[in-house]
C-alpha cells in the first residue's frame, strides 16, 4: 500500500473522531478529502504530471504525481532520491534549462515556461513542456519548483515534419522558379484556362496574372499548325485510361516569337473516372530542335560524305596519339586493305603494328618531327601489311589535332594506297637505269642479260627467256633466260622457224593465256610449275625479230600495269638488238 492510501485512511480515523465531536468540521473535512482524492484520480489520469523538487544540487523531487509511469518512472524512484529532477533532463539541454531557471529566479518572476527533452527510464527521448512555479521563503530566495510538465513529442514531431515539408516547399518553388521548366495546372476546359502556373513563366514573356486572371488562355499560344494534333494526342490518352501525355509542339511567347516546347502533363481524374485538371510541366526545347535540324543536317552531309569515302580509295583514320596509334575512327572502305573496321575499333589491330618493319621508325620520326616543329599536317610514304599478309605502298595525309595546351591528343589522317603509282615509279626507273646500260654497250649477250636483270626486278615475275631468229639456220633460238630448269630449257631451247612450237610462241600480239599453248608446250609448263606466262613479240621494220618470254611461279596472271610495262620494254630494247643481230654473235 503507498504512502497516499495510509494518509487517506488516517484522515479518515481522524474524520470520524472529529465527526463525534463537531459534525460540522467533520463534514468540511470529509468534503476536502473527497475533493483532494478527485483531484488526485484527475492528475493521475490526466497528461500532465506534477513534480515539486527542492532547489538544491541536482533537484531531488519532494513529490511527483503517480502517472510519472507514463515516463517509466515510479514514485518511488523519485522520493527515494534514486533519481534527481536533473537526471531526466536531456544531456544537450540540461545547461540551457539551468541557465533559464537562473535568470527567472533573480529576475523575481513567479511563474514561466521551458520546452526541453528528457529521457525516459527506457532510455526514450521525449519532448516536455513545462509550466514552473517558484516557492520562494520569506527572503525571497526560490526554495521550491512545482512543475507542470505536458508530453509534447508528438506535437514537436508535428512541427519538424511541417518545417522539414515548408522548407523542402521552398526549395521545390525556388527550383521551379529558377530551373527552365514551367509548370502549370489547367482545367479540362476549352483552351485549357490555367489555375495555377510557375513565376518562370515569364521566361515565355507571360506574367502569372496573364493566365490567372484568364487575359490569356493556354490553348491560344499553341501554334494554330500544331493545336489539332496536340488536342487529338490529349484525347487519345485520356480515352486509353492513361496517366500522363507527352507532346512537342510550339507555342508563342508575349513579344510574338516562336519556341518549340516539350510538355509533360498528368492527367488528374475524380473518383468516377472524370477528367478534372492536367498538370503539367512545359519544357523550352528550341535549341535542342535546333541542334537535332543541325545534327539531321550534319548527318545527312556525313552520309553522303562516308558514302563517298567509302567509294573512293581513300580511307579515313582517327588515331589516338600514344604508342602504335590506337584508331578511334575508320571508314568501311578500309576492307580494300582486307581488314575490317570493327578489326581496329575492337583494338585487335593497332595501326603501327600493319607498318612495314623496315619503315616503322622512319614513320615515326618524321611525325615526331612534325610535331616537335610545330606543324599542323604530316605527310609521308610507306609500306603496310594487308590483312591477307601481301605489302601495299600507301600514303598518309595528317591533320595534327592538338588540346589547349598545345599537347597532340589525336591524328585525323587520310590513307591512299600508291602501290601501283609506286609500281609505277619503280617501272619507269628500270626502264630508264636499262636505256643508260643498253647505250653503253655493243655486245649482245651483255644486253640480252641487263634486259633480263632490268625485267626481273618486277615482283609478279620470277623467270624469263629471250628468243631470237637465226635467219641462216632458219630457226629460232633461246639466247638467254633466268629462274628455268635445265630440263624446261632443253625442250625449249630450239624450234624450226616453221614448226608448230615456233609458231605458237612466234606471233605478233602478245600472250598472256595459259590456255594459248597446244598440249605438248602446255604439258612442259606445267611440269616447270608456271602459273602465269607473258610472251611479247620484238617487231622492227615490220619483221618480227624474236620475242621476250616472262613467267611466274607465284601469281596466275600478270597484272595490267607490268603488261604494259614489258610491251614498253620490248619497243625500247629492240631497237638496240636489231642492228647488231648477226649469226656471230649467237654463238
Amino acid at each position: 500500500m503507498d504512502e497516499g492510501s495510509e494518509d487517506n485512511r488516517a484522515l479518515n480515523v481522524n474524520f470520524q473522531t472529529a465527526g463525534s465531536r463537531n459534525n460540522i468540521r467533520g463534514e468540511a473535512l470529509h468534503a476536502a478529502l473527497e475533493k483532494e482524492e478527485t483531484l488526485r484520480t484527475m492528475i493521475n489520469n490526466s497528461h500532465v504530471v506534477l513534480f515539486l523538487w527542492k532547489n538544491e544540487d541536482k533537484w531531488p523531487v519532494e513529490f511527483v504525481s503517480e502517472n510519472v509511469a507514463k515516463f517509466g518512472y515510479t514514485k518511488e524512484d523519485f522520493i527515494s532520491g534514486r533519481v534527481m529532477y536533473k537526471d531526466l533532463i536531456y544531456s544537450d539541454d540540461l545547461e540551457e534549462v539551468e541557465k533559464e531557471f537562473e535568470k527567472k529566479i533573480k529576475s523575481g518572476v513567479s511563474a514561466f515556461s521551458l520546452e526541453y527533452r528528457i529521457i525516459t527510464k527506457a532510455g526514450d527521448i521525449r519532448w516536455i513542456n513545462e509550466r514552473t512555479f517558484i516557492q520562494r521563503n520569506a527572503d525571497g530566495e526560490a526554495t521550491h519548483f512545482q512543475g507542470v510538465v505536458l508530453d509534447i513529442t508528438r506535437r514537436k514531431k508535428g512541427e519538424e515534419e511541417l518545417e522539414k515539408t515548408l522548407e523542402m516547399q521552398k526549395l521545390l518553388t525556388t527550383a521551379v522558379n529558377n530551373s527552365p521548366a514551367v509548370i502549370f495546372l489547367w482545367k479540362n476546359d476549352k483552351h485549357w484556362p490555367a489555375i495555377f502556373v510557375s513565376d518562370n513563366v515569364i521566361q515565355f514573356g507571360y506574367t502569372v496574372d496573364d493566365f490567372l486572371s484568364q487575359k490569356v488562355q493556354y490553348g491560344k499560344i499553341i501554334h494554330p499548325e500544331d493545336l489539332n494534333r496536340v488536342e487529338e494526342g490529349l484525347d487519345r490518352s485520356i480515352q486509353k485510361g492513361e496517366v500522363s501525355f507527352n507532346s512537342e509542339y510550339r507555342i508563342y511567347t508575349k513579344a510574338g516569337d516562336i519556341l518549340w516546347v516539350n510538355e509533360r502533363t498528368f492527367i488528374q481524374r475524380e473518383r468516377d473516372g472524370k477528367v478534372s485538371c492536367f498538370q503539367g510541366i512545359v519544357l523550352d526545347i528550341t535549341r535542342r530542335k535546333k541542334v537535332e535540324r543541325a545534327l539531321r543536317k550534319s548527318l545527312k552531309m556525313q552520309k553522303m560524305l562516308e558514302n563517298i569515302i567509302s567509294k573512293s580509295p581513300a580511307v579515313a583514320f582517327l588515331w589516338r596519339n600514344i604508342e602504335n596509334w590506337p584508331v578511334d575512327f575508320v571508314s568501311e572502305n578500309v576492307t580494300q586493305f582486307g581488314y575490317s573496321v570493327d578489326d581496329f575499333l575492337s583494338g585487335n589491330i593497332l595501326y603501327g603494328n600493319i607498318i612495314h618493319r623496315e619503315d616503322i621508325q622512319a614513320v615515326i620520326e618524321s611525325l615526331a618531327r612534325s610535331v616537335r616543329e610545330g606543324y599542323d599536317s604530316f605527310d609521308m610514304e610507306y609500306r603496310i601489311f594487308t590483312g591477307d599478309g601481301s605489302i601495299r605502298w600507301v600514303e598518309e595525309r595528317t591533320f595534327i589535332q592538338r588540346d589547349r595546351k598545345g599537347e597532340v591528343t589525336h591524328l585525323q589522317g587520310i590513307v591512299i594506297d600508291v602501290t601501283e603509282r609506286k609500281e609505277a615509279e619503280k617501272m619507269l626507273d628500270i626502264q630508264r637505269e636499262l636505256g643508260v646500260s643498253l647505250s653503253t654497250t655493243w655486245n649482245l649477250q651483255t644486253m640480252l642479260n641487263d634486259i633480263l636483270d632490268a625485267c626481273l626486278k618486277i615482283e609478279e615475275i620470277d623467270a624469263a627467256g629471250i628468243y631470237l631468229k637465226d635467219d641462216l639456220m632458219d630457226q629460232i633460238n633461246l639466247v638467254a633466260y633466268r629462274g628455268l630448269s635445265p630440263e624446261f630449257v632443253k625442250s625449249v631451247s630450239i624450234y624450226r622457224a616453221d614448226s608448230p612450237e615456233a609458231q605458237q610462241i612466234w606471233i605478233e600480239k602478245p600472250v598472256y593465256r595459259m590456255d594459248f599453248f597446244a598440249e605438248k608446250m602446255a604439258d612442259l609448263i606445267r611440269k616447270e610449275k608456271i602459273t602465269a606466262v607473258a610472251v611479247i613479240p620484238m617487231k622492227h621494220r615490220g619483221e618480227i625479230i624474236g620475242s621476250l618470254n616472262f613467267a611466274s611461279h607465284t601469281t596466275d596472271r600478270i597484272p595490267q600495269n607490268v603488261r604494259n610495262f614489258l610491251e614498253s620494254v620490248a619497243l625500247q630494247v629492240v631497237n638496240y638488238i636489231a642492228p647488231i643481230r648477226i649469226v656471230a654473235d649467237l654463238g
